[in-house]
């Protein structure tokens, strides 16, 4: 019989202090900082999609990635948003780019 049953009470206690939640918050800040930036573009074509400027988060770290404009975002940033590319639900009418056509200058 397991030791640990997850009730209202129980979830409700926090496993860790303050000042412990503070210093995970300071480190995961400090790592984003000090994360490989990359460059990312969202086309045009995702407007519908995501609005503009696209908005999400990583690990609680939010960002706004404005339509058609090249711009630095730190690395799990660019792959979270590639992924949300990849998975949204574009009109008959448009086209998904491919990374060759997206990068073109």
């Amino acid at each position: 019989m397991p030791k640990n049953i997850n009730t209202s009470a129980t979830l409700k206690q926090s496993t860790k202090t303050e000042s412990e939640l503070q210093a995970d918050l300071e480190k995961a800040n400090a790592k984003i900082k000090n994360s490989k930036m990359v460059e990312i573009l969202v086309p045009e074509a995702y407007r519908a999609a995501f609005g503009d400027p696209m908005e999400f988060s990583v690990n609680g770290v939010s960002v706004e990635i404005p339509l058609n404009k090249k711009v630095k975002v730190p690395e799990a940033h660019a792959l979270h948003a590639q992924r949300l590319m990849k998975g949204a639900v574009l009109s008959k009418a448009q086209k998904r780019l491919t990374p060759e056509e997206v990068y073109k200058d």
